[in-house]
């Protein structure tokens, strides 16, 4: 019995932002798979303007990173560390002479919906770029995800006091303080803590 193999064809993608460019190698099932992928990569990395071509270039750790989030090649269990660049302890790219942090171009391309969502590991590996592993923050540089707000306020409800829910959550007292500040602005609600 044959299998069924999947011939798998490389694109160029010439990426285009103000008076710079880049070339980056695309591999995808066919045409429209590689101009899918063109436009999911071009939102990613906010570029002006963007053409495929048959030419051949030599991956690199860009490239192939759009390749695993196209063939949706990450497992559930394993974290991926990333093995380019940081800054402020999260996974970059330097593309046009700007930073992306991975993990939000990542976002970009799979075109997930939530204005001001950032991306944290849940596996708490700061490496860690496996799509499956995210969990999203409603701001930057927040500790606390959109679930750990709802088991802040749940606790809040039952009568835990502030240093009790600062331990079940690993996080400072003060960060209990100001989220349960900002929850009562919020909400228009006066809650006593």
């Amino acid at each position: 019995m044959e299998k069924n193999i999947i011939k798998n064809t490389r694109y160029c993608l010439n990426l285009s932002k103000g008076k710079k460019n880049l070339k980056i190698n695309v591999t995808a099932q066919d045409s429209n798979h590689a101009q899918a992928q063109a436009a999911d990569i071009a939102r990613s990395l906010d570029v002006d303007t963007f053409s495929l071509s048959y030419e051949v270039i030599p991956p690199s750790a860009i490239s192939d990173l759009y390749t695993r989030l196209a063939f949706s090649d990450f497992d559930h269990e394993i974290c991926e560390n990333w093995q380019g660049s940081f800054s402020n302890k999260s996974p970059c790219l330097y593309v046009f002479g700007k930073r992306f942090y991975v993990r939000t171009a990542i976002l970009k391309y799979l075109d997930i919906p939530g204005e001001g969502a950032v991306p944290k590991p849940s596996c708490k590996n700061k490496h860690c770029i496996n799509p499956y592993h995210f969990e999203y923050c409603a701001e930057k540089n927040t500790k606390l995800s959109g679930g750990d707000v709802q088991m802040l306020l749940a606790f809040q409800s039952q009568g835990a006091s502030v240093q009790q829910i600062a331990k079940a959550l690993n996080v400072h007292r003060s960060t209990i303080y100001r989220k349960l500040k900002d929850e009562r602005l919020h909400f228009g609600v006066a809650r006593h803590f």
